[in-house]
């Protein structure tokens, strides 16, 4: 309680001065409107192709509070790239069912078919946040470019159900001193090492970590920060674990909340999180959704979101909900393509619809 009025009153006044700002919005997905705030990056041009992050709040927080607190808004308009803070109902992610992985696969699809967006789709999250971060890269690693987690982990169970194979880039944040998800484990919770073991072991990086130690440039803060980089991964990927020795349950670099343990101010989770996103943003496909609004004729550019007609380079996307479902008159060369259950496409005679070798 003491928590949830102490960040009430830093919204109020963040909310009053400007700071904080976004679109909160919702869509209908299982029968109930499920909601979220939308930050698109200063200056935002439906010309310009955008990444897409999730960022998600922790047990009994929302949306607000995880976008004050992780001062992502900041980073989406110097790095240009869209963020999205949705909301778990009451407070909770349902990280044993699939609910909640299906609103946020809706969720990308809803954003991505409205605005700009390249294929650079990352999920980041503080405390349970992260445990649904590492749920997204079980479920939806074949869509996921990256994923950052803060102060959360990965239970022994999802480790032995997580098909995870072509590779996904990690970032870890861990105080050793966290008292709510402990570093060393609990029943049924690996230690964080043992976790960050695990997907050194997916992904196939060298075993042997550069180890950095990261400046004390603040000792006011008492915590200090060591770096463990695992690279050469499947597909380039990498795994990086931030060490926060004594460290609490804490997002470093934001404001210190009272009764989580020190927040480490050597670092900022929110940049070095983009700083390591970015990073696997580069050569990407853009990505075509398919509105289907006009007709059924692929080579109408009024049916794709873009306004233009995919080409070589072209990540294509085929919804399940669309007023006509294409038909390809001419062969044609795409870099690959998603079929929402439930969609079609129709290739006329002696047409070929070609994916691009990779």
């Amino acid at each position: 309680m003491k928590t949830s009025i102490y960040f009430l009153f830093l919204l109020f006044h963040l909310f009053t001065a400007g700071i904080v700002s976004g679109q909160p919005d919702s869509i209908l997905n299982q029968g109930i409107y499920r909601s979220f705030i939308l930050h698109l990056p200063a200056n935002y041009e439906s010309t310009n192709k955008y990444p897409l992050v999730i960022n998600l709040h922790g047990l009994n927080s929302n949306a607000a509070e995880q976008q004050f607190y992780s001062r992502f808004d900041a980073i989406a308009d110097t790095a240009g790239c869209i963020v999205v803070y949705p909301n778990a109902v009451k407070g909770s992610w349902d990280l044993a069912g699939s609910k909640d992985v299906n609103f946020i696969t809706s969720l990308v699809d809803t954003l991505q078919s409205r605005y700009s967006t390249n294929s650079c789709l990352f999920a980041t999250g503080m405390s349970m946040g992260g445990f649904m971060s590492y749920k997204l890269g079980c479920s939806l690693y074949s869509r996921l470019t990256a994923i950052a987690v803060v102060a959360g982990n990965m239970p022994q169970l999802q480790q032995f159900n997580c098909p995870v194979s072509n590779g996904l880039p990690i970032m870890h944040f861990h105080g050793t001193a966290d008292e709510t998800v402990l570093y060393n484990g609990s029943a049924g919770i690996p230690s964080v090492p043992s976790t960050i073991a695990w997907w050194v072991n997916t992904n196939a990086c060298n075993s042997t970590p550069v180890i950095t130690q990261v400046p004390d440039i603040n000792l006011a803060d008492n915590s200090n920060v060591e770096s463990s980089t695992y690279t050469n991964g499947k597909n380039n990927s990498e795994v990086v674990l931030y060490k926060i020795i004594n460290g609490g349950h804490s997002w470093p670099g934001a404001i210190a909340i009272p009764g989580f343990g020190n927040t480490n101010q050597d670092i900022n989770a929110s940049k070095l999180t983009w700083d390591f996103f970015k990073r696997f943003c580069e050569n990407l496909p853009e990505v075509f959704y398919w509105t289907g609004s006009i007709s059924n004729v692929w080579e109408n550019p009024l049916n794709w979101a873009a306004g233009r007609i995919p080409g070589p380079g072209s990540a294509v996307v085929i919804p399940t909900i669309a007023t006509f479902f294409p038909s390809v008159s001419r062969s044609t060369l795409i870099s690959s393509l998603e079929m929402k259950p439930g969609s079609t496409i129709t290739l006329k005679p002696a047409v070929d619809l070609k994916l691009k070798s990779h």
